[in-house]
């Protein structure tokens, strides 16, 4: 019978979705082929239109890595905004490479906090941005590669 893999359920999905969903998580092109074990070049024509659509695997990767991304989002949006007192500016954390965190983690974190930011503003707040504290590097190293190498929607955060 072979290897037949059913892309049917992904047929009427295009490769810029693919690519947006990649883009907004903080993934690079590497990050996607080191988790999915393929090349880069394979991520590539995955987001090209004239050649082979991704993988039902890759789907299903890039819609987990995207859906804890939304959520992600959303409870830290919730975290900044419990207690905020009103006219006071919210300071957005920004993660720097080079601090421990793999460059991968800090994608993502910096795609959170970017989608974080984006929705404080339309909220009408006033944002300020700041590095994540050199001091607290440990503690937060440690939360931001646990957190955001996980692809599970159901983690619990």
């Amino acid at each position: 019978m072979g290897n037949w893999i059913d892309y049917e359920p992904y047929k009427d999905r295009s490769s810029a979705e693919f690519r947006a969903k990649r883009e907004m998580s903080g993934l690079s092109l590497y990050d996607v082929a080191q988790d999915l074990k393929v090349s880069v070049s394979t991520v590539k024509r995955w987001e090209n239109p004239k050649y082979f659509p991704p993988s039902p695997a890759a789907w299903q990767y890039i819609d987990q890595v995207y859906a804890t991304h939304l959520m992600s989002v959303d409870k830290t949006l919730d975290r900044m905004l419990e207690g905020h007192k009103d006219g006071e500016p919210i300071a957005v954390t920004w993660c720097r490479n080079g601090m421990g965190a793999s460059d991968a983690d800090v994608g993502r974190f910096n795609a959170v906090s970017r989608a974080v930011a984006e929705a404080l503003i339309q909220l009408g707040h006033d944002v300020t941005f700041r590095w994540i504290d050199p001091e607290a590097e440990e503690t937060q190293r440690a939360a931001t590669s646990s957190f955001y190498r996980t692809i599970d929607p159901d983690a619990n955060i």
